[in-house]
């Protein structure tokens, strides 16, 4: 995957967020990195985030 394409601002907060369990992702501390990813998502990522973000959602 090249992030040549990414925003940088998508790509700072995939590197976070990759870095945690399922259950940190979906913290409510963790929520601003995950919004962060959410809103400069490249358009063919952003169907598998709004997965997770039920999953949040679901859980809150």
């Amino acid at each position: 995957m090249s992030t040549q394409s990414y925003n940088p601002k998508f790509v700072e907060a995939m590197k976070i967020l990759t870095k945690m369990s399922e259950e940190e992702r979906l913290s409510e501390e963790n929520k601003a990195i995950f919004e962060q990813a959410m809103n400069y998502a490249p358009l063919d990522i952003q169907p598998q985030l709004i997965a997770i973000r039920k999953k949040y959602d679901d859980l809150h």
